[in-house]
């Protein structure tokens, strides 16, 4: 990794920083000044009284004192059980929080555990942070066009490598790493709406991944009215993904293309048959064509938009290739002709450019969390 900074104007060379190593440790001190804030929104949504609902009998420890304690912990990136050591007799964070008692290591894990298991806590927690959007005014931030509004929705799978583990759920990934696969949906401007812990060896185009799309289309229809775009990868491009979304109200999307078996030379010719020349650079050697073609899906009413940029190289390390080669960026959508090819191309690579919200994501981390107690 490296860190560029300049110094003053009159320095014009970058400083060159070298980070070969990063030390996690233990006693690291993270700033909890945000834990006001945090708890203020916790009594907000009222976790108490789903705290005591969910809480047999009058233990020391309540169900509440661990929610609490695991959306502090969780809001300073804290996903150790072992962290609660740290805080037992922190009066600033359990009186932020709202803590009667800070429950030891074994106990925060055994008693998230028990609550994980006997109560439904995977679809109370999401509740709670539309109950938060709801009540905190957030204004969204929307792609307009026409005297019409969408509100941006991106979902994305990542990688928890834990190659150096054997925790319980954990499978080798499509890229040969030893892990987890979650999956996090959220509006453009960072506001996380869902997010589910799958094993390493989870697929998108499983029944899971399309209950998971359509469970986080359902939260966002009770969070905006507006029109959603949807934006997804290219690991979520199957017909019957893209058959469903076609045909579901008030939804438009972006998913990357895959072109799977779909010879490169191919999409050259019918870049230049159904696109146009937008770009020539002799010195780098490459042309690029940009356009969109039309393609029946199974399901769907009418031949689906599939919009391209294919790049022509015919120069590499200043030689003339003998052949050209192609390379191909395509992106399906239900956007209409209103958005040019390059306005559609556009919205998608803004994908994971905006910051993920922390406002709400410790509810929804909890949840992820459940998945994971239950396995």
């Amino acid at each position: 990794m490296q860190l560029f900074c300049n110094c003053t104007q009159q320095v014009k060379e970058a400083i060159i920083l070298k980070i070969s190593k990063v030390v996690n440790k233990d006693d690291l001190q993270t700033g909890p000044a945000g834990l006001i804030l945090l708890g203020e929104m916790v009594r907000a949504v009222e976790l108490d009284k789903i705290a005591k609902a969910i809480t047999s009998g009058n233990p020391q420890i309540t169900a509440a004192d661990i929610l609490k304690t695991m959306i502090g912990l969780l809001s300073q990136g804290k996903s150790d059980f072992d962290h609660a050591k740290a805080i037992i007799g922190d009066e600033f964070f359990m009186n932020s929080m709202g803590i009667d008692r800070v429950p030891s290591a074994e106990t925060y894990r055994q008693k998230f555990q028990e609550l994980a298991l006997n109560n439904d806590l995977e679809t109370i927690l999401p509740e709670l942070s539309i109950k938060l959007w709801k009540k905190s005014g957030v204004e969204n931030e929307y792609i307009e066009k026409d005297q019409k509004k969408w509100v941006r929705v991106d979902i994305d799978p990542v990688i928890y490598d834990n190659a150096d583990t054997k925790k319980e759920g954990a499978a080798y990934t499509y890229n040969n790493q030893f892990g987890f696969s979650p999956v996090f949906a959220h509006f453009a401007g960072g506001w996380m709406i869902n997010a589910k812990l799958y094993p390493g060896n989870f697929s998108t185009h499983s029944p899971e991944a399309m209950d998971f799309v359509l469970q986080s289309l359902g939260f966002k229809d009770r969070m905006v009215e507006e029109t959603k775009l949807l934006v997804m990868d290219c690991g979520f491009d199957n017909q019957q993904m893209l058959q469903n979304l076609w045909n579901r109200t008030n939804t438009d999307f972006l998913v990357k293309h895959n072109i799977r078996r779909e010879s490169p030379e191919s999409w050259l010719e019918v870049a230049k048959e159904k696109g146009e020349l937008v770009f020539s650079d002799e010195k780098k050697g490459y042309d690029l064509y940009r356009g969109s073609t039309y393609r029946h899906i199974d399901g769907c009413d009418e031949p689906v938009r599939l919009v391209f940029e294919v790049r022509e190289i015919f120069k590499k390390k200043g030689q003339l290739l003998l052949m050209p080669q192609a390379k191909v960026f395509s992106v399906w959508t239900s956007l209409d002709q209103a958005f040019s090819d390059k306005e559609v191309l556009k919205l998608y690579r803004m994908r994971g450019i905006t910051p993920h919200g922390v406002m709400n994501t410790a509810f929804l981390l909890m949840g992820m969390l459940t998945c994971h107690a239950k396995a």
